[in-house]
């Protein structure tokens, strides 16, 4: 395995929360809600559990799920990061494969769940791993209450096994730098860690890591029922960063008078969002660039996504950066029909974002015939801005 250097290159303390929000748009799994529900059922007697089918969780691999290029992309700032990360998560996801193959547990998604919720409460807690006996126990409830979903018994092969290779790079990834940091005593990285996988418990699972603990007695999950809101919206798959481009944002324009459209959104695990986008009118407008900068606070309730805007402004600017006119937005608050889609094609899981008419904030329709009249936002951190 590698060094605490080069796993820690992209998540230092001071980093660590925009980190979690790029991470945030790999996530390929369901709704945590539905996580969230099946967790609390695992936390209950045996007696009180179905029978397991574990066939449901199995799956037959591909060559490449993408999910360690995907995850080195998203907390890379370089090239350079971004190839030693991406082969950071695919040792990660060898060497826990060459450990779960003696115990028959290859391609099983109860297992890599198992080892995602063990190690992010160990790394959270800061204490050692759960011992065996609460593992097995834990491995075997989550058998049994997830083969009963049918949420999970619909999932493709390569859906299952890129929801598997996320938990198990996630898991590994911080595994490693825990203990690394728990050896040196260093408390900075200890910290990042413990952060890190309070993200990822509250992204997949939509419960505090502070609220799982995983010992003799069993698994226990307390306060999940009274999650805050902020929670539930970050619960919902849309955290992270999220990115939309587009040439000729005017309309109509020909090839000689190309403009351009960038927009990103950043919806924060606390529940609220940042806006950013830039037009540009192609060259018959060649001197103006407009930028609008939005924030406020977001909600999900099932497949409704509402953004709230609080402030909003455009600001526009000469090619060399001197401000022209500032204007105040009229703030538009929309309720979106959500999903997240993965697209063979690309192999990109995109959010779709389907409002009842065209908004001033996303600009024109993006040209999907899958999903017309829709916004397609795939995963962000990745727009160079003019200004």
């Amino acid at each position: 395995m590698v060094g605490l250097a080069a796993l820690c290159l992209c998540l230092r303390a001071d980093a660590a929360a925009q980190a979690g929000e790029r991470v945030g748009g790999t996530w390929p799994g369901p709704d945590p809600a539905l996580i969230r529900s099946i967790l609390s059922d695992a936390a209950k007697p045996s007696a009180a559990a179905p029978r397991a089918r574990p066939d449901v969780l199995k799956f037959k691999p591909a060559a490449d799920s993408g999910v360690p290029k995907a995850l080195g992309d998203a907390l890379g700032r370089t090239p350079e990061e971004r190839e030693l990360l991406a082969g950071v998560f695919a040792q990660v996801r060898q060497s826990y494969e060459t450990e779960v193959a003696k115990e028959g547990k290859s391609n099983d998604l109860a297992a890599a769940m198992t080892f995602f919720i063990s190690t992010n409460v160990a790394a959270f807690h800061r204490t050692e791993l759960p011992p065996d006996a609460a593992t097995e126990e834990l491995y075997r409830s989550l058998q049994r209450t997830m083969s009963q979903s049918p949420a999970f018994a619909q999932l493709a092969d390569a859906e299952k096994q890129r929801m598997h290779d996320w938990l198990v790079c996630m898991a590994g990834f911080v595994l490693t730098g825990y203990a690394e940091a728990r050896q040196a005593n260093d408390r900075a990285n200890l910290k990042t860690f413990a952060d890190l996988a309070d993200y990822s418990m509250r992204l997949v699972l939509g419960v505090e890591a502070g609220n799982v603990s995983l010992n003799g007695d069993g698994l226990s999950v307390e306060g999940s029922g009274a999650a805050p809101a902020a929670t539930a919206a970050a619960a919902g798959g849309v955290v992270g960063v999220w990115d939309i481009s587009a040439s000729s944002p005017a309309g109509g324009c020909v090839v000689t008078n190309q403009g351009y459209y960038k927009g990103q959104y950043r919806f924060k695990p606390d529940g609220t969002y940042a806006f950013k986008s830039e037009r540009w009118h192609g060259y018959v407008r060649s001197r103006e660039f407009y930028t609008t900068e939005e924030s406020g606070t977001y909600a999900v309730e099932g497949d409704s996504l509402t953004v709230s805007p609080k402030a909003s402004k455009t600001t526009l600017r000469n090619p060399e950066g001197a401000v022209q006119k500032v204007q105040t937005n009229q703030l538009e608050r929309v309720t979106y029909k959500w999903r997240l889609h993965h697209f063979e094609g690309i192999d990109e899981t995109q959010l779709v974002l389907q409002p009842p008419r065209q908004t001033a904030r996303d600009g024109g329709f993006s040209s999907s015939s899958l999903f017309p009249n829709s916004y397609l936002y795939g995963p962000g951190g990745k727009l160079e801005w003019r200004f």
